[in-house]
């Protein structure tokens, strides 16, 4: 218990340093000159970048996934303290390093192959995106209509539809709610896929 309090606070400290000493700063200069395009690619803000790479040099991606996978085996609770701090200093940046939550929904539901495939590329920093929401299927994720079809012979799934308003969209991995069951109307009909750009 003591050691395990040590490392949270070690942590809680690292991750308050870093937000206020760089993420906070950095702010006003990411809102200003925003992400652009290049060659079909998203490229963060200056700001953002640096954000990024202290919080991953800091080893703060993966928080709460076990060590199997490079992650620091935290439970939620701290995970959640430092993403407080991160939101503080910058909720927009919060909305990409905080979708390291993605990678729990890949560690509860996923096989291990998926799991050795996707989490330790997130523990090493890459980012994360969640496509749910859809023109005609905002909030309501039940109405979601992008069509998941089986391919047997690629061994692997293609997805058919629109996607709108996706937080971080350009990820390197993402998680897509799509509609995997011809016929359904509602959530029983949904499954998540992943998406590795």
């Amino acid at each position: 218990f003591d050691d395990a309090m040590d490392s949270y606070e070690k942590v809680l400290e690292i991750a308050g340093e870093i937000s206020g000493d760089i993420v906070a700063p950095n702010a006003e200069s990411v809102d200003h000159e925003g992400p652009h395009v290049v060659d079909g690619r998203v490229v963060y803000a200056e700001g953002t970048a640096k954000n990024l790479d202290a919080l991953v040099k800091a080893g703060l991606m993966g928080i709460s996934l076990p060590r199997r996978y490079n992650g620091l085996n935290f439970s939620l609770v701290p995970y959640i303290m430092a993403a407080d701090m991160v939101s503080r200093a910058d909720a927009g940046f919060v909305n990409i390093w905080g979708l390291q939550d993605c990678a729990e929904t890949i560690y509860e539901f996923a096989d291990e192959d998926q799991r050795m495939r996707y989490l330790p590329r997130v523990c090493a920093g890459q980012t994360m995106a969640m496509d749910l929401t859809e023109p005609d299927a905002g909030s309501d994720l039940q109405a979601v209509m992008l069509k998941a079809t089986p391919d047997e012979a690629n061994g692997c799934w293609r997805l058919n539809g629109v996607k709108r308003f996706i937080t971080n969209g350009d990820g390197d991995i993402a998680l897509v709610l799509a509609r995997s069951e011809e016929g359904t109307k509602d959530g029983r009909g949904l499954s998540m896929f992943i998406y590795d750009k």
